[in-house]
């Protein structure tokens, strides 16, 4: 088993922590921010290789190493809730690396979004994409198309897409229903609207969902919480179901106990 490592730099204990996880695992190529931590060089994350990742940190280094690399992820969390992930850094941890070695997980496929602009993909999500305005308390007009046929039109602050994965996330501090991550479906939520009647919508995922902002407010699409696409009026903005899955490594922990366990803090 190779692995390859990617951890988050910025987290206080991250080199303190980082130390003691390579010296159980016996070979690790590390991504280059992770290198600097203990003054190595390391390669670039997009150019990692291994059989399987092992993300030190929370849900954010999870999304961030999938949105460059297609390689099985293994979340070992330092962070808060981490829900993705798989490990809390204790006691355990090396048992669960044994587990790892041996071959003894299965690998779990989790739906994410492919996202266009005016025909462009400009990546994939595996949580959410938010549509909002760029200034905090300005009202944007959204145009929801699925395949082609208008299926609604409100004002509000912004709009997450979101993944039933996602819809553990931003999703669901907005009012999202929570999704079985089999659940073909994605679920749009608006954001503030300006309209009683504006709720989450649960649509199909193989429809095609396009996007018009009708007001000529500057807006951003964000994808999992990473960098702004400055968007307007004049952009068309298309939604998919990628046929590129995330691929987590898991114990066999059901779905519904991770939720009792990391969002309900029982």
């Amino acid at each position: 088993m190779k692995f390859a490592l990617v951890a988050n730099p910025h987290h206080p204990q991250a080199t303190k922590k980082l130390e003691a996880l390579l010296e159980l695992v016996d070979d690790a190529e590390l991504e280059e921010a992770t290198a600097q931590l203990i003054g190595l060089a390391g390669t670039p994350l997009a150019e990692l290789s291994g059989d399987l990742l092992l993300a030190l940190g929370g849900d954010g280094t999870l999304l961030y190493a999938l949105s460059q690399l297609d390689l099985p992820v293994f979340g070992i969390n330092i962070g808060k809730v981490g829900f993705l992930t798989e490990s809390e850094f204790g006691d355990s941890l090396e048992a669960d690396l044994a587990r790892l070695k041996a071959g003894d997980y299965e690998v779990e496929e989790l739906q994410r979004l492919e996202v266009y602009i005016n025909g462009l993909s400009v990546g994939r999500a595996l949580n959410e994409a938010v549509i909002h305005t760029a200034r905090v308390a300005k009202i944007q007009k959204f145009r929801i198309m699925l395949d082609g046929c208008l299926a609604d039109e409100f004002r509000g602050d912004g709009l997450i897409i979101a993944t039933p994965t996602g819809s553990t996330s931003y999703a669901m501090s907005a009012g999202s229903p929570i999704l079985h991550p089999a659940v073909g479906a994605h679920v749009l939520v608006p954001i503030a609207p300006y309209r009683i009647g504006s709720r989450p919508l649960v649509i199909p995922d193989l429809v095609e969902l396009g996007i018009k902002l009708l007001n000529p407010q500057p807006s951003v699409v964000v994808l999992d919480g990473g960098d702004e696409l400055a968007v307007g009026p004049d952009d068309v903005i298309t939604i998919t179901k990628s046929v590129t899955p995330a691929r987590f490594a898991r114990f066999g922990d059901t779905f519904f106990e991770r939720v009792q366990r990391k969002l309900r803090m029982q």
